[in-house]
């Protein structure tokens, strides 16, 4: 696709608010004493003061209150599932509806870019040196803490560019990709020290030259279906496929993968919610989602299933892939069988049980595979679970190795942004206690 029908296929869906419709949503807000709103919020979020701060028009006090907690307050604004977390608790949803948080938030972060952003208060330098690896919202996030906390922080970011899942996961359609920079930017404005191109193999080794390191570098070595045919043209993995279709925006060229007409997509999470909704905006006629389980076991969220199936992408559930088919090398069809559910196995979910006899073919000229992502290489030292994913103490997030930390998608597996968020926060906490010799 060139690059200018590409800019106008992933232009951001959702509209801000203006400023008399956010004092007008600030003011129905009930102010309730509990708070329910901000614990339910994995970044810790003082909601019902910044909406105050909104509601009498202190904008400036308003996202001043947001980044104390949240950084990245224009990304979570836009990418969060409120309606699980903070919007799912709001007290005024059982006088009215609950009032429209995440679009607040949104509003008090464009309003900052459009007037310029104001420093965060931050501790004088203490002269010592931390390190962050993985650029991604767990990263940021410790990275700014540190910072703020009197750290010199050198952040190590294995790609050309920052942000990690923001930047390369996340369709723009959803995070409008210059929201990313610009809120990456500014962590770089705090001092923070961001080096690309730069990957870690050896992050113990890191400790060698800094006080504490911190690990967020995320889930980004896809699984494989292991099935017959995967290596045909055609078959490509959901991680790459959003990443060239992001990276040709970032970059201002057209986007060299072409889909075809027919495409399928395998797999049951947000990220292939993602690709099939990409796969119909780069102009495939025929968007069909495979899933092995029923719909309500898929880990997508709901609304983004609703929007998937409003955008023309069909459900196929109880599908199972058993092969790929392929024409001199290049893909042609997907083989399934029909499947039920059994008992349950070591996820909690029902287990599928292939139905002898049930094959059946999809003819299709691009394959997306998003079954799940596991960390990547170089964690040697590091415990870690069955899935191959850190582990860490529920309260610090310290690692079997004393001084590395770790949170974000590579110790929870895919999860949001806002948790990742949280998780660089109370990791830069911890570290700074242990470092000062502090419980």
């Amino acid at each position: 696709m060139h690059y200018r029908e590409l800019l106008e296929a992933f232009r951001e869906l959702e509209t801000g608010f203006s400023p008399q419709e956010a004092v007008t949503e600030a003011t129905r807000c009930i102010k309730c004493e509990e708070g329910p709103c901000a614990k339910a919020c994995p970044a810790g979020v003082d909601v019902v003061k910044f909406i105050r701060q909104i509601a009498t028009r202190n904008l400036v006090g308003a996202i001043k209150v947001i980044k104390e907690d949240n950084i990245l307050a224009g990304i979570c604004a836009r990418i969060c599932p409120q309606r699980m977390l903070c919007e799912g608790k709001c007290s005024s949803s059982e006088l009215a509806s609950p009032i429209k948080i995440g679009r607040l938030q949104r509003f008090a972060a464009d309003q900052e870019a459009e007037k310029g952003p104001k420093p965060l208060k931050s501790f004088p330098p203490k002269g010592l040196q931390v390190a962050v690896v993985g650029s991604g919202p767990a990263g940021l996030s410790a990275a700014t803490f540190l910072k703020r906390l009197g750290y010199e922080v050198d952040l190590f970011e294995a790609e050309s560019l920052p942000g990690g899942v923001l930047t390369h996961g996340i369709p723009a359609y959803r995070l409008p990709k210059n929201v990313v920079q610009r809120e990456v930017e500014y962590v770089r404005s705090l001092g923070v020290s961001i080096f690309t191109g730069r990957p870690i193999d050896a992050p113990l080794a890191l400790l060698e030259h800094y006080k504490a390191v911190f690990l967020g570098a995320g889930s980004n070595r896809p699984d494989q279906l292991g099935i017959p045919g995967e290596d045909l043209t055609g078959v490509i993995q959901a991680l790459d496929f959003l990443k060239e279709v992001n990276l040709a925006l970032l970059e201002q060229r057209d986007c060299e993968i072409h889909v075809g007409d027919q495409v399928v997509v395998i797999g049951g999470g947000n990220a292939a919610i993602d690709g099939a909704v990409v796969a119909h905006r780069l102009g495939a006629s025929r968007v069909a989602l495979l899933y092995r389980r029923s719909e309500q076991e898929m880990a997508a969220w709901e609304e983004e299933r609703q929007f998937a199936m409003r955008q023309g992408v069909v459900f196929h559930t109880l599908t199972q892939p058993v092969r790929f088919l392929g024409d001199r090398g290049k893909l042609a069809e997907v083989e399934c069988l029909r499947v039920q559910l059994g008992e349950a196995d070591d996820s909690g979910r029902r287990r599928p049980i292939p139905l002898a006899g049930t094959e059946f073919r999809i003819a299709c000229d691009t394959a997306i595979v998003a079954i799940g992502q596991r960390p990547g290489p170089g964690l040697d030292g590091l415990k870690r679970d069955r899935r191959g994913l850190v582990e860490v103490d529920e309260e610090t997030l310290v690692t079997s190795v004393q001084g590395i930390y770790a949170g974000g998608d590579l110790v929870r597996g895919s999860d949001t942004a806002v948790r990742a968020v949280g998780d660089g926060k109370r990791a830069a906490l911890a570290m700074d206690a242990w470092i000062q010799g502090r419980p």
